[in-house]
């Protein structure tokens, strides 16, 4: 046989280099049309299943503060219970391939002592044949894809493996890419002290809502809940006690609402929370544990605080002034506990004291 041409070697390679050109487009495209974190991972781990038919495919997640990684993706029958699982720093070929950021291939784990069978134990399963690849941001291994055997019975070979560190580089670009669009969202809808929606980002929920309830009619509350004395405080201990105590505010409203619920910060002092669906008895249910949790805080705070709220059911009437309604209510409410406060001398005495400043005694 006649050996081949120079000519027809060199177009050879070409029309090869053009499969492959047109093969990584392809994975890189439908794994970069992902637009947030969790599709991104799923793109990935389809395009892995699709590629290498593996019968169990991970993506684990790398702990940067301990090393330890979580099973964050888990495909292949028997494996769900994986979800969620956590491997010690180093632990299993994951843990190698995590520690050093390089690729590893084990065709036969009986023969490589950095497989662990501790996964295996878990879900009855038994691993023959492994590849493992990291994924790098800046150098920086956040996570490891692993497959675990191959539905024909045969091992992996340095061909996928190689293959397989490509898609993974493909991967680490499109999640820093998610990554950074999610942060990047999160800086400009919140609150950078309390971790809660801004104003600005508080207003196109209410926005959104508003015009919900003139097509539906269906009802929702606004709640605005003010610090009494937020000044006072700060002049008296200091920003730094102010900044705890509005983020401790900010927790106190989170967990005494519905998940539903929508908490911003409004202003300095002022927070805001959105309950769509809500009736006025609903929000009210939610003020008393609001206030239920002021009580257990101010039992062994340092520092004391009271909340006004206010509380405004959404009405066909007054829709586009609900947030000025709302205002008014709380302000009421304020008045209120000012005279209460005022009156009841006995209870407050000790408190007021505390409050005035050295020059006031």
């Amino acid at each position: 046989m006649a050996a081949p041409k120079p000519s027809e070697t060199s177009s050879t390679r070409e029309i090869e280099d053009l499969v492959r050109l047109s093969f990584f487009s392809n994975v890189g495209k439908s794994i970069a049309e992902a637009a947030t974190l969790n599709e991104t991972l799923r793109a990935i781990m389809r395009q892995i299943g699709e590629i290498f038919a593996p019968t169990h495919w991970s993506l684990l997640l790398r702990n940067a503060r301990s090393g330890e990684l979580r099973f964050a993706v888990v495909v292949g029958s028997g494996v769900e219970r994986l979800r969620g699982m956590v491997l010690s720093r180093g632990t299993g070929v994951a843990g190698w391939v995590a520690e050093r950021g390089e690729p590893l291939i084990v065709e036969d784990v009986t023969r490589d002592a950095r497989f662990t069978d501790q996964m295996d134990h878990l879900t009855g399963f038994t691993t023959k044949s492994i590849i493992a690849v990291p994924l790098k941001h800046r150098n920086r291994v956040f996570g490891v894809i692993e497959l675990i055997n191959k539905i024909d019975g045969t091992h992996f070979t340095p061909l996928e493996l190689k293959l397989l560190t490509t898609i993974a580089e493909f991967g680490a670009i499109a999640v820093s890419k998610a990554y950074y669009l999610k942060a990047l969202h999160m800086l400009a809808t919140s609150d950078e002290l309390t971790g809660l929606n801004n104003r600005r980002s508080f207003l196109g929920f209410l926005e959104k809502e508003i015009e919900r309830y003139k097509r539906s009619h269906q009802p929702f509350c606004v709640m605005m809940v003010d610090l009494d004395g937020f000044k006072k405080i700060n002049d008296a201990h200091g920003h730094r006690a102010g900044d705890e105590i509005l983020k401790s505010t900010g927790e106190m409203l989170k967990s005494s609402v519905r998940r539903a619920d929508i908490v911003g910060r409004y202003g300095g002092d002022e927070f805001m929370v959105l309950m769509p669906g809500a009736t006025e008895q609903t929000a009210q249910k939610a003020k008393e544990r609001i206030e239920q949790h002021v009580e257990t805080y101010n039992q062994s705070a340092a520092v004391r605080i009271s909340l006004s709220i206010g509380i405004r059911e959404a009405d066909g009437e007054h829709i586009d002034d609900l947030l000025d309604q709302v205002d008014s209510s709380m302000y009421r409410e304020k008045a209120r506990r000012m005279e209460r406060n005022v009156t009841d001398v006995a209870d407050n005495i000790e408190s007021a004291l505390q409050e005035e400043r050295p020059e006031e005694a």
